[in-house]
């Protein structure tokens, strides 16, 4: 394999990374498949065997050809015009593949697969493609420096195979080495060092150090230059569309007896961050509930109150209050909620109890239901947008906003006496059988406990059911026993319903995770779930009959691990959705800017501790030495010491300080000796000889420049004695010795010796004529 071999596989490799890459987003296979083996093809029988190859006017008709095909493709829709104009990149790569190449065609062909990837970086959201790019980024570094390489060496054969002088006798070319075992040397000016490989560890070590630095420039600019547009691509990809995306989730309207069975999905429905509004310091998700009693946290969102024939529904009612926002509240010791939902279909707000007031980010408004503390958004965004707003919770408890209002019992007491005449009477037996719960509180935990703690029933996210004819919280109360959160929560709402509690369904979501690429807690769309909230004591109280543990391991299982293959895609999924596609001006502000911004802060108030702390101690130190009382205390003790030892240390430091420094001054100057040094004995011997007859090279001349002077002004002489190119030998094995670092061989030095006797000797009769 020989360096050219190398680059050639290397600029291959580059053509089909690209032509797949922009298959994959444009999800098709034609034109882009026919290039790879199109470029294989033409790599051996055109670039290594010379068998065929386009002529330029053939080149130039099928490239007009090619035109011709993308008018035809062009259309109307904005799309379709992309799409033709980027097949023409793939037509023109075609056609210059099937070329001779030299250094344009290979430029071409760079320049033609770095543009369908930015093509197909507007066609597509996939992570895959972000994972794609970055072994695309390291692959063109590669080849550009390969390519430098071969250029390079290109350029060094012509010059060596122009050049009248002759080859050093220790170069020899074996055609059976490979570029990495193979030696590099250089002819006239350029350097020669044999003991140097074309592509050394170092080269290869370089090009993962430029790649590495490259992506990292890169995603520096990329993530801090403030987006101020907007970031969603203009079409939409297959991989994005509705049809594909899993159901379930968050649903306003509870609906039980529905058959089949719900498929539990991981996309994200919103992202939490919590900090302490005073000092903006992070506050963790798990020290924020257990400081308000929660287990896992809940984020309310609808509440249902009218049940019938196994569907729920909410209060139909429009409300012009809202909530405080931060401006208003006068409580000061304040928990910010930073919330981003994304849009999924509903006007609701979720929120994690308690709460005193919200800030809306967005371009909407909250709407507030003071009966039941319900929060909408007026203004939903579109289908690919997000809502932003900010939660405010009280650090003191009573602080809080309280859910006392019962405004209407009656609603939250309707039974379907009918459609559940066999839940009414067993809930009444069931109490009766436990005269010791005389309050309602003892009456509704003990419902609670017998649905979730009993291990009578089960959690399953199955919907089949036994009966068909009763309804369906019967049906799962008395035969089937199994179901999933939905029916736990309806069966205990119509029980204590039964017993003259009023109760309520909420649906919302319970748990999430912390994310590993960011200090955001996220809510998959697996997290929703529905509870009860029932009026006991004069509020309102959350109960929840689910099994919590066999709900969380019905999550957990549709979550990847991230060591898993799965788990993986969805991290990097996650990371190319966040981060890069759906990196906005609010996403930035809320993931770099107010990071650093809050680390801003930090050092500025420690540089402040700091200054305080200097200027306490130079007030300290000056009440010290105006005090001479002071001096012949324990302090005076104690300030001798201190000052003895920063006197030492200070001491130890300088001297430290000064070896290293004339230890650098003493390598430098040894360098300069040796660089002074540098002029070997055969061309000191030929300057001497030149200076004899006043020819002295000026400092500012080069070896090669000298030379020339030497042949104009000795031209008669050396004609004469035959040794016109003398000069130049001298010069060329100069630069071999000198800078090559290779040493002459011994026939090499016989041969110097000998041409120096006759120049000595061809120079003493020129000078002896002239005297005569």
């Amino acid at each position: 394999m020989k360096l050219t071999l190398t680059f050639q596989i290397s600029i291959y490799l580059l053509i089909a990374l690209s032509s797949t890459m922009f298959m994959m987003a444009e999800g098709g296979v034609f034109p882009q498949l026919v290039t790879i083996p199109l470029g294989l093809i033409t790599l051996f029988f055109t670039d290594r065997w010379d068998k065929f190859s386009l002529s330029p006017l053939w080149a130039n008709i099928l490239g007009l050809l090619a035109f011709l095909m993308v008018c035809a493709e062009f259309s109307s829709n904005i799309e379709g015009r992309l799409l033709s104009g980027a097949h023409f990149l793939v037509y023109l790569t075609w056609i210059i593949l099937l070329q001779k190449k030299g250094d344009t065609q290979y430029w071409w062909l760079c320049a033609l697969g770095f543009l369908q990837i930015a093509v197909g970086a507007v066609l597509t959201e996939s992570g895959y493609y972000g994972f794609l790019l970055v072994i695309y980024l390291f692959l063109s570094i590669w080849t550009l420096s390969v390519f430098s390489l071969h250029r390079t060496r290109n350029s060094f054969l012509q010059h060596d195979s122009s050049s009248p002088f002759p080859k050093p006798s220790t170069v020899t070319h074996d055609p059976q080495k490979t570029p990495f075992n193979q030696k590099s040397y250089v002819r006239g000016g350029i350097q020669s060092d044999l003991s140097r490989q074309w592509l050394s560890v170092e080269f290869m070590g370089a090009c993962f150090g430029y790649f590495l630095s490259a992506l990292l420039i890169s995603m520096c600019f990329f993530l801090l230059i403030p987006r101020l547009w907007a970031n969603r691509s203009l079409f939409d990809n297959e991989s994005l569309a509705a049809s594909d995306k899993p159901l379930v989730g968050f649903a306003e309207k509870v609906q039980l007896g529905e058959m089949g069975e719900i498929l539990e999905s991981s996309e994200r429905v919103l992202q939490l961050s919590i900090f302490d509004n005073e000092t903006d310091e992070p506050v963790p998700v798990s020290d924020f509930i257990a400081q308000f009693g929660l287990d896992e946290p809940l984020f309310r969102g609808a509440v249902l109150s009218s049940y019938k024939n196994g569907s729920w529904t909410k209060i139909r009612r429009r409300s012009r209050w809202r909530l405080y926002n931060s401006k208003e509240l006068d409580i000061k010791q304040l928990y910010r909620q930073e919330l981003v939902l994304d849009s999924i279909g509903t006007e609701v707000l979720f929120i994690m109890q308690p709460f005193v007031g919200m800030d809306m980010l967005s371009k909407t408004e909250n709407s507030l239901n003071l009966e039941t503390l319900e929060i909408r958004q007026t203004q939903p965004p579109e289908d690919d947008g997000e809502t932003r707003y900010n939660v405010f919770t009280a650090k003191e408890q009573p602080e809080n906003i309280v859910m006392d209002q019962l405004d209407n019992e009656a609603l939250y007491l309707e039974l379907p006496e009918q459609d559940l005449k066999q839940l009414i009477a067993f809930t009444k037996k069931l109490i009766a059988d436990h005269p010791e719960l005389k309050t309602d509180l003892e009456k509704a935990r003990y419902l609670e406990s017998y649905l979730r703690d009993s291990g009578e029933f089960s959690y399953t996210l199955n919907m089949s059911i036994q009966d068909p004819e009763i309804d369906p919280v019967e049906d799962f109360l008395f035969n089937r026993k199994s179901g999933h959160c939905e029916y736990y929560a309806s069966t205990l709402a119509l029980m204590l319903r039964a017993i003259g509690i009023p109760t309520r369904v909420i649906s919302g979501f319970k748990g999430g995770e912390q994310k590993y690429l960011s200090n955001q807690f996220e809510v998959q769309q697996r997290y929703a779930h529905s509870w009860v909230e029932a009026f006991l004591d004069d509020r309102w109280q959350t109960l929840d009959a689910t099994p919590s543990l066999q709900r969380a391991e019905s999550v957990a299982e549709n979550a990847a691990s991230l060591g898993s293959w799965k788990g993986i895609s969805n991290t990097l999924s996650q990371f190319w959705s966040d981060y890069v596609i759906g990196v906005s001006f609010q996403r930035q502000k809320s993931a770099f800017y107010d990071p650093m911004l809050r680390a801003g802060k930090r050092l500025g108030n420690r540089l402040y501790d700091f200054r305080e702390t200097v200027v306490g101690l130079v007030r300290s130190i000056k009440a010290f030495l105006s005090s001479p009382r002071r001096w012949f205390s324990w302090e005076g003790g104690a300030a001798v010491f201190i000052i003895a030892g920063l006197f030492f240390g200070l001491k130890w430091l300088f001297g430290v300080a000064f070896r290293l420094i004339r230890k650098l001054l003493q390598r430098q100057g040894e360098q300069s000796r040796q660089l002074r040094a540098g002029n070997v004995a055969f061309y000191e011997r030929f300057q001497a000889l030149l200076a004899n007859r006043g020819l002295v090279r000026n400092p500012v001349e080069t070896q090669k420049e000298f030379t020339n002077h030497v042949k104009s002004d000795l031209r008669a002489e050396l004609s004469q004695a035959h040794l016109d190119e003398t000069p130049d030998l001298f010069t060329q094995l100069f630069y071999q010795v000198r800078y090559g670092d290779h040493p002459l061989n011994p026939q090499q030095s016989e041969e110097l010796q000998q041409k120096l006797a006759e120049l000595e000797s061809a120079l003493t009769r020129t000078e002896q004529t002239e005297n005569q």
